[in-house]
């Protein structure tokens, strides 16, 4: 079966299994659709077109991260879509990216939790919202960000459109309040950037970690030094299109030490959920 979507042209199923482990597989993908084709081609965009995202296009992208599930149907993500140039050029500061890709993307999607129909609807009734005091409320948050805003992505990738996430908008939380005029119990998780992708973006198919290293059988493996290595090799030979670039391996461990999560505001995503009135115990 050929692919259809023109983000990777005539690319078969196998083809892009294979592209998106940077090596053959020892395994053939068995029914295939166009969902798992608009999946297994994504790229991530930094380079957009000067044509707009519609205002229909954004209303329909979100209508496909709504029907998301949510965590007791509780429903407590909002989001704001921003299509000004002055706040778009304000949260490209917040993300101190190499590329300008949050400023002249068309639209950026903002992804909040969101108490605040709980604060109105606990007033009304005269009760109070006690499991705000524990972590796993701030963490089903988090959680339903991440599952309403990779909705919005795939429905904008299936709309002919590209994506690239903004984890950025996390290395100054309180500023993008201060942009977006979020109160203090919104908080923003997580941007989506959505534009036209420019053609002659030489971005691909990124490599991702070997299977058997994420999937596990009926009982937890020990990562395999081998499977890491090869890894190495394949993200290297997938970079070296693009010039140098430090290994992956390595590169993993440095985004993890202190120095790392300090160098931005990150590191005070605690204080930002405990304004917000998360107790966190």
């Amino acid at each position: 079966m050929s692919s259809s979507n023109p983000a990777h042209g005539d690319s078969t199923p196998t083809e892009l299994i294979h592209a998106r482990y940077g090596a053959a597989v020892d395994w053939e993908p068995g029914e295939w659709n166009d969902t798992l084709d608009v999946i297994l081609s994504h790229r991530s965009v930094r380079k957009w077109l000067d044509e707009p995202v519609t205002r229909e296009q954004i209303q329909t992208i979100v209508a496909a991260a709504q029907s998301a599930p949510s965590s007791s149907n509780k429903q407590t993500v909002s989001v704001v879509a921003v299509q000004d140039a002055e706040l778009k050029k304000e949260l490209q500061v917040v993300g101190r990216q190499m590329f300008n890709h949050i400023e002249t993307a068309p639209a950026v999607l903002i992804w909040c939790i969101d108490h605040s129909i709980a604060r109105v609807l606990a007033q009304r009734d005269g009760k109070e919202l006690g499991a705000l005091e524990y972590f796993d409320e701030a963490g089903l948050g988090f959680l339903d960000a991440g599952i309403m805003s990779q909705n919005a992505a795939i429905a904008a990738e299936s709309l002919g459109l590209g994506t690239v996430y903004l984890g950025s908008m996390r290395n100054d939380m309180e500023r993008v309040q201060e942009l977006l005029g979020l109160p203090d119990h919104v908080v923003p998780v997580v941007g989506l950037a959505i534009g036209h992708p420019d053609p002659t973006e030489r971005a691909g198919i990124k490599p991702r970690l070997p299977q058997d290293l994420v999937l596990h059988w009926d009982a937890y493996q020990v990562p395999e030094q081998t499977l890491i290595d090869a890894y190495d090799t394949a993200l290297d030979t997938y970079y070296s299109r693009y010039g140098q670039h430090q290994l992956w391996s390595h590169q993993f461990v440095s985004r993890l030490n202190a120095e790392s999560i300090t160098k931005t505001s990150r590191r005070f995503v605690r204080r930002v959920l405990e304004k917000a009135g998360f107790g966190l115990k």
